[in-house]
This record gives C-alpha cells, structure tokens and sequence, in this order.
C-alpha cells in the first residue's frame, strides 16, 4: 500500500511547478499570447510524458526509446528476477544501442509494466549478472519508485521549458529589432523580460535537476539491495564495475536520445565514473585539472558514486543483510548453463 513519502516528492514537485508557471503569469500577463508561449514551453512537455504513460504505460515509454519486445532468453531471466523480488513480471523489452544500461516503466497499473536492456548491456555481463541488474530493476518497481520518477520526470520537463520562453522572446525582440531603427520601450521591456525569463530558466533547470537528485541517490541504494538479496552482493559489484568500465568507452547513445532525457536519471546508470572515465581517457597536460573537475562532477550527478554503491553492497553483505553469493537454484533460471564470458573483448 501506498503510503506519505511515495506521494511526497510528486506533490513537491507539481507545487513548484505550478508556483514557477504563477510567476512566469505574473511577469509576463494574461493573456492569449502568454498562455501560448506557457502552453507550449511548460504545459506540452508534461502532458505528452503524463499522455505517453497513461495511454501506453511503461511499454510505450519503452517503445518510444526504440525498444523490441526481449527474446525468450530475456523474458525468462526478467521472469525470475521478479519471481524472486516479489514483483509482477512485466515486458521485457531490448534496445538496440551500445550503450550499457537498464530501466523500468511503469503506467498507473502493473499491467503495463516494462523493463529495458541495451543490446550493449548483454554484450558484456553474464546471465547471472543481467539477472542482478534486472532485480535492481524489480527492485524500484517493489518500492514503487517508478512511478515516483514518472512524475518527477514530468515536472521537470515543465521547469526546463521556462529558459526556452524566455528565448523565444528575447529571438522574437531581436527581429524586430533589426526590422526597425529605433527600439521604442514595449521592445526594450520585452527584451527584458525574455532576458529574466532565461535567468530564471536557468534556475529552474537546477530545481529539475535538484528533484532528481531527490529521486535517483537514496532509490538506487534501495534498488541495489534488492538486486543483491537474490543474486548476492559479489554479482552486483561486478555487474556494475562492468557497467562502468564499459559506458567510459561506449557511446551515451541511450541517454542522448531525445526521447530518453527525461528518464535518464532512472537508469541503472548516469555514465561512468570520474575514475574510470579519467583512466579510459588520454591523461594529457592537464590530466590533474580534468580529474579534479571530474570528481566535482561526481556531486551532482543523480546516481551515487560507484564507491559508494559498491561500498554499500559490501556492508550489507558483511552485516549478514543480503547474501555474498546467490544461492543458484534460487535466483537463476540457467543453473549451470551461465556463461561468463570474457567480457574486456567486447568493449
């Protein structure tokens, strides 16, 4: 059953929501003009992700990132992960993009239910390690943190959308600008307004990411553990070491689709670590600075660090909260049919 805080972060993020469109309102005017410019700048990008999902639920979203319903293969092990994570199975589906990663949509019913793997995920891990990944997947379905993220999603697509009216009127005053030689106030003020509509933009683009942030650190943690209940703590860290190593190599042609911005940060991965990407990529003459604002970088990011995730499944392993090692019976449907496969030649 649902309780406060799966309501608590929605209801804070609609509220900033509507309170941000007031103020825009209340600096621009109502008017035919101004509801237009909200409409299309706030209002369309919430409504076509609230629209997607209740129309087409998590296998919409799926699709609309250009993913195919999974193979036999895949459908088993998603059937497992949730068989033992205690969720109902939903679709599987498989993107085609190198990029390592994974995630869950939902609808406002279990029947809709999906969870996505990119072709680059099952290239490199074992069957046992995208088994742990899909019951992290299972997991954010069980603590209903998917439909959470739905929301979030959706509010902060509204919020980004106040820098681009801004822009719109500051391009719109400029033209006219140039049609004319002499700017009268209604095109000074205008410029003004568009000006403080991009400030504020800005402003509201770090709340959007801020309620990510909410949204993503401590659910991932969460997700983790219940990934590692079934399929061991060691499987996990190795499965997310692998993740890592590979997205410093690989594309970000997942997370770069324009389709799948507003969802990135309910992926099993936000992109590799700063240590990792720092040791794939070429050292240089300002190795040390890159490094540095690398690891800046790390704190705001939506994910937690790889350190901590791994330094979190190695506690609870250690405090006896989740097993070191699957018990394989029970967590893997391909019992000795696994294959671990060498996985550095297929990056």
């Amino acid at each position: 059953m649902a309780n406060v805080q799966d309501y608590a972060l929605p209801i804070l993020s609609y509220t900033g929501l509507a309170g941000t469109t007031a103020g825009v309102f209340h600096l621009l005017g109502v008017s035919t003009a101004s509801v237009g410019l909200v409409g299309w700048g706030v209002a369309l990008p919430v409504v076509m992700i609230l629209s997607q999902v209740k129309m087409h639920g998590g296998i919409g979203v799926a699709k609309a990132m250009g993913g195919k319903p999974g193979d036999a293969k895949l459908q088993s092990l998603v059937r497992h992960a949730a068989s033992a994570v205690g969720v109902p199975e939903p679709q599987a589906y498989e993107i085609n993009t190198r990029e390592p990663n994974a995630f869950a949509a939902s609808g406002f019913g279990t029947k809709s239910n999906a969870v996505a793997v990119t072709s680059g995920l099952r290239e490199i891990l074992s069957e046992s390690e995208l088994g742990a990944v899909l019951a992290h997947e299972m997991g954010h379905l069980r603590h209903r943190d998917v439909v959470r993220n739905m929301h979030v999603a959706a509010a902060a697509a509204g919020l980004g959308g106040i820098y681009e009216i801004g822009r719109m009127i500051l391009r719109s005053d400029m033209k006219r600008e140039k049609k004319k030689k002499k700017k009268d106030k209604d095109e000074g003020s205008a410029a003004t307004v568009g000006l403080m509509l991009m400030a504020g933009g800005l402003v509201t683009q770090t709340a959007a990411h801020g309620l990510r942030l909410m949204a993503s650190r401590d659910h991932e943690l969460k997700a983790d553990r219940a990934a590692a209940e079934v399929y061991g703590a060691e499987t996990l860290i190795s499965a997310l070491q692998k993740i890592d190593k590979a997205a410093a190599r690989r594309p970000a042609d997942l997370r770069e689709k324009t389709s799948a911005k507003a969802y990135a940060h309910a992926m099993i991965s936000d992109g590799p670590s700063a240590m990792t990407a720092q040791a794939a990529s070429n050292p240089g003459p300002f190795h040390e600075a890159r490094g540095f604002l690398r690891k800046i970088g790390e704190y705001t990011r939506t994910h937690p660090t790889m350190e901590k995730r791994v330094a979190a499944l190695e506690k609870a392993a250690a405090d006896g909260l989740v097993p070191q090692r699957a018990i394989t019976s029970a967590a893997h449907p391909a019992g000795a049919g696994w294959r671990f496969w060498d996985w550095d030649s297929r990056l």
